[in-house]
């Protein structure tokens, strides 16, 4: 399976971060996927471990019993921050040729 990493690049991406193929260009498209809302960063950063709240009930997007999504979209984007360049496995943003 592709590996992948997160990266942030204001200048390039001013509200986001890109998807990057582990060995691309962040900014060849062909090798990047633009998360440039705000909603879709619990889904990224989930890929790398965080949970938006402990109770289960929420993808990061919705509110629970605990958290608003305002607080949770937050707290993802500062988790993807702190997690630039750690690479993992493609969870299937990149297609797989064959």
């Amino acid at each position: 399976m592709a590996k992948v990493y997160v990266y942030r690049d204001p200048p390039y991406a001013p509200c986001g971060f890109l998807l990057v193929k582990e060995g691309g260009n962040p900014r060849n498209d062909a090798d990047t996927v633009l998360f440039q809302s705000d909603w879709d960063f619990p889904a990224l950063a989930s890929n790398l471990g965080f949970v938006p709240c402990e109770c289960g009930r929420t993808d990061g997007t919705v509110k629970c019993p605990h958290k608003e999504p305002v607080e949770m979209i937050s707290a993802a984007f500062d988790f993807l921050s702190s997690h630039q360049g750690e690479v993992f496995e493609d969870p299937g943003y990149f297609p797989v040729k064959e």
